[in-house]
């Protein structure tokens, strides 16, 4: 570790303007002083617990969450108000069933019962907001297959976002309905962090699958993202590197169109080389450049160019 080498002074300085604005509750500057004070010492026990409450006045949730879950890791001698503050921004972040569990299993163990009396109101809150979010999404899953694709989705990922994994049911009942193939895949996602082994079928581009949610691999490890991919950016960065970020964001983009089928022709497989030469040829014509990479046109390289020509009216 760097050793901090402070200039004479300077934090005693730095921390008497931090008591003044905690006291005056000015946390804006209160912040920018206590990040400049940890660039010329570490900060004391007492100090850090101040930045936790700065953090959390000015509703910077995500840094107060991390910045606790350190303090936590690092056994930071106030449990009490350290693991207070992590349970406040799991809350303010939304993740009240995390908030729930893990007050549940606090309350298993000998913890001061101060702390456990702060905790309680914490604990009913959030079961209040969880119950009042389930109760509005349970309304709204009633009326989603008439909402846009744009909307369908945000609305999957929030479930997402907000460990929400009651719908499994609801959600699958919904796959039978005709979506658009990126709601498709939010929902097939959705049902794989459930946890839960479901038989679902698809319909994407005229090719159906059944398949089990726990035995198809997730969209991360999808082949288009890590088998096509890599050669498609290999072949960016060492020729157009300006425009290796642009190719990955469409290519994933493609990924969440496709997924979980993939470009073969009934029991024909087709050469993961042949699609990345497609989604090169493909990507360098949407900029007029296409002259630039040709290809020998086989009716696989056809087949995949027309595949990914329908794919890309579908992407959000």
């Amino acid at each position: 570790m760097t050793e901090i080498i402070p200039f004479p002074g300077l934090p005693d300085k730095l921390n008497r303007q931090l008591q003044t604005y905690i006291q005056n509750n000015e946390f804006e500057p209160a912040y920018e002083t206590i990040l400049e004070l940890e660039r010329h010492v570490e900060l004391s026990h007492q100090q850090q617990l101040q930045k936790l409450e700065i953090l959390y006045a000015l509703e910077s949730f995500l840094e107060l969450r991390e910045e606790a879950s350190i303090l936590l890791n690092q056994g930071h001698p106030n449990y009490e108000v350290t693991v207070y503050y992590f349970l406040l921004s799991l809350f303010e972040l939304g993740q009240y069933q995390t908030v729930i569990e893990l007050i549940d299993s606090l309350r298993a163990e000998e913890i001061d019962h101060r702390l456990k009396m702060k905790l309680l109101p914490l604990y009913d809150q959030a079961r209040h907001r969880k119950n009042l979010r389930d109760r509005q999404a349970a309304d709204a899953l009633s009326d989603f297959v008439n909402w846009s694709a744009d909307r369908q989705v945000h609305f999957i990922q929030q479930l997402i976002n907000e460990e929400n994994m009651a719908y499994t049911g609801t959600v699958l009942e919904l796959l039978k309905s005709p979506l658009h193939p990126v709601v498709q895949t939010v929902i097939i996602q959705y049902i794989q962090l459930a946890g839960e082994r479901e038989i679902i079928q698809v319909n994407k581009f005229g090719t159906s699958v059944t398949f089990l949610s726990s035995d198809v691999v997730t969209i991360d490890r999808d082949f288009l993202i890590e088998d096509v991919l890599p050669l498609v950016l290999d072949w960016f960065e060492s020729n157009m590197p300006d425009m290796a970020g642009s190719v990955q964001n469409w290519m994933e983009r493609q990924a969440l169109v496709f997924y979980p089928i993939n470009f073969d022709i009934d029991e024909l497989t087709i050469e993961t080389d042949v699609i990345a030469d497609c989604y090169i040829y493909f990507a360098l014509s949407m900029f007029q450049m296409e002259e630039i990479y040709p290809l020998t046109l086989t009716e696989d390289h056809e087949h995949v160019l027309d595949i990914i020509k329908e794919a890309v009216k579908y992407e959000l």
